[in-house]
């Protein structure tokens, strides 16, 4: 079984920070990323919808991932992806130092889904996004 398959059918309490460490290993240095007892902290990164890149703000600020909510981890060749049981998806680039964080599920960080969200969750949700994004600029 391959590394994301086995921590995406563990349950849902989320994650050891052993699994974590091991998994990001690859882009712990490169992000700045600090691996705590519970959670793991790194320097901020701006939402990428619907901000213009001139009003991003240079203030920086450390973001807090508790292991517990997270729901998977995807490592790919030039990315790695973690996914919140919220629905929100940090992606972490291997080659440069590019994060970004995509709020694909709703609004209100403490809300949580009876269920944990899926990939198919996430696909869907993005398009969502598109549509209304691409259908406003057409009034």
């Amino acid at each position: 079984m391959d590394t994301q398959k086995e921590i995406s059918e563990k349950n849902h309490s989320g994650l050891a920070r052993s699994d974590v460490a091991n998994l990001l290993q690859p882009i712990i240095k490169l992000h700045n990323i600090e691996v705590k007892d519970d959670r793991f902290e790194f320097p901020s990164v701006h939402p990428s919808a619907g901000v213009p890149e001139s009003d991003l703000s240079d203030d920086t600020e450390t973001t807090v991932i508790l292991f517990e909510h997270i729901t998977s981890i995807s490592p790919f060749k030039a990315r790695f992806e973690v996914l919140l049981q919220c629905g929100e998806l940090y992606i972490f680039s291997t080659t440069d130092g590019i994060e970004t964080h995509i709020n694909t599920y709703n609004n209100n960080k403490e809300v949580k889904s009876q269920k944990p969200t899926t990939a198919q969750d996430v696909a869907g949700n993005i398009w969502d996004g598109l549509e209304k994004i691409l259908a406003s600029g057409k009034e």
